[in-house]
């Protein structure tokens, strides 16, 4: 079965979108801002819902993503219409993925802006129901995992016809204000979208099989008179548990986190994980998603997350193998390793471990030429596994890149600056360049370490 989910306070325009997907949704979840009347949407919603408005506007998708029954979910907002291809494509969602994007297109003066940012805007809508997880952040999609396809199905925006250019001016000052700093195609985010008259946008023409959707929702009817009850209202603390950007109160910042053993000395720039045991101590369940809490560590130039494997409710400990990147230059390095609640604040309930970082061991293979020629490519793989297994190959030759994918091994045209503990060379092709790349093999290993 499909759900439909939508969160509106535009009642009208929403009642003409609610006919137009209910014939091929099993369920209509529609959620209306409690300062709007949503009673004449009773007879066309199965679950209809009032709720407290606040910023930002996706903070009460999850909530009502899990009021859902369906297999599938599909997301639509109220100033959207489908196209006749995508409604097609809900009637039958395809078994073979968890998640479908759509493109949607922007309607701009008789036509859609068909020109970047506005095309092809891939929006992941429909996704079964399982599978999707909300960030709650202004232009951040919903997050889905698994196999996904691209449907060639447009959703039309509606949003610059329905609003005048002052209106859309303040509304890009207020999502700026609410996540600053994006940008796409060289441009603020917001103003890039929503702002088309800064530019001489290309349009397309809408197909004449769509004009009837889009206008039913673009200039829609009279809806139902509202009769009966108001619908059930959603409370603020309901919604906000299920908000994955919900502040925390000061008493779940609080755990334990403990070295299982003292680590191993790494190689410079090595990734590998640090084991502890982590406690939680706070007075709220600590999820990998909902709020998103990780492991983190401080003290080195890089810094990795590492989530929790699962839900952490308070008093329980558990295992997490903390994935920490070494530093390039060797030596010994104090590193904490904490809990951090993204975008909010770290713990700081953090324990200091002893990284010991030694210097790379490596072994450079001078090669004549790329790979490609049967007989040369099994020599270069008859030196690299006769090489010391402690230390590290880099080959050096022309196509690095073909190099690296050839043999699976670090590849660059030129040495390291650093000395080689080893010096190998596979020359290849006349005799004059054999002798050249044999010539700068002795001098390297002059200067290597081994």
């Amino acid at each position: 079965m499909l759900s439909v989910c939508c969160l509106s306070n535009d009642v009208p325009r929403l009642a003409a979108l609610l006919a137009l997907l209910r014939p091929v949704a099993g369920e209509l979840v529609v959620a209306v801002d409690d300062r709007a009347d949503a009673r004449p949407l009773a007879r066309l919603a199965d679950r209809l819902f009032a709720f407290p408005y606040a910023d930002p506007p996706a903070r009460t998708q999850q909530w009502l993503h899990e009021q859902s029954s369906g297999d599938w979910v599909f997301w639509v907002d109220g100033d959207e219409a489908p196209s006749r291809a995508l409604l097609e494509a809900l009637a039958a969602p395809p078994d073979d993925v968890t998640h479908c994007y759509v493109p949607r297109r922007w309607l701009w003066g008789d036509g859609w802006l068909d020109e970047t940012p506005w095309r092809p805007d891939w929006q992941p809508r429909l996704v079964r129901r399982d599978a999707a997880r909300f960030p709650g952040r202004v232009h951040v999609p919903l997050a889905a995992t698994g196999p996904h396809r691209y449907l060639e199905a447009p959703l039309y925006h509606l949003d610059l016809l329905l609003k005048d250019r002052a209106a859309r001016e303040a509304q890009v000052r207020r999502f700026e204000r609410l996540q600053p700093g994006m940008r796409v195609a060289g441009r603020p985010l917001n103003e890039a979208y929503y702002l088309p008259e800064s530019r001489a946008p290309r349009l397309a023409p809408v197909p004449a099989e769509d004009e009837p959707l889009v206008a039913a929702v673009l200039a829609p009817a009279a809806p139902p008179p509202a009769e009966g009850p108001p619908p059930p209202a959603a409370t603020r603390e309901e919604i906000d548990a299920r908000w994955a950007e919900r502040p925390l109160p000061a008493e779940a910042y609080r755990a334990r986190i403990e070295p299982v053993v003292a680590p191993d000395p790494f190689v410079a720039g090595e990734v590998r994980a640090v084991d502890v045991r982590v406690t939680n101590l706070g007075v709220e369940t600590l999820r990998p998603d909902l709020p998103e809490v990780r492991l983190a560590y401080r003290g080195l130039p890089s810094l990795l997350r590492t989530p929790l494997p699962h839900d952490l409710v308070p008093g329980e400990t558990t295992l997490v193998p903390v994935v920490v990147e070494a530093p390039a230059e060797p030596g010994t390095y104090a590193v904490t390793i904490d809990l951090v609640h993204e975008r909010h604040r770290w713990f700081d309930c953090g324990v200091e471990v002893e990284l010991v970082v030694r210097p790379r061991r490596r072994a450079v293979v001078l090669v004549g030429q790329p790979p490609g020629d049967e007989a040369f490519d099994r020599r270069v793989e008859e030196v690299l596994a006769g090489l010391d297994p402690e230390l590290e190959p880099l080959l050096v030759g022309p196509r690095p890149d073909w190099l690296r994918d050839r043999f699976g091994v670090e590849a660059s045209e030129r040495p390291p600056a650093s000395r080689p503990d080893a010096v190998r060379v596979v020359p290849a092709g006349r005799r004059r360049d054999r002798l050249l790349l044999r010539l700068r093999a002795r001098r390297l290993s002059r200067h290597a370490r081994g």
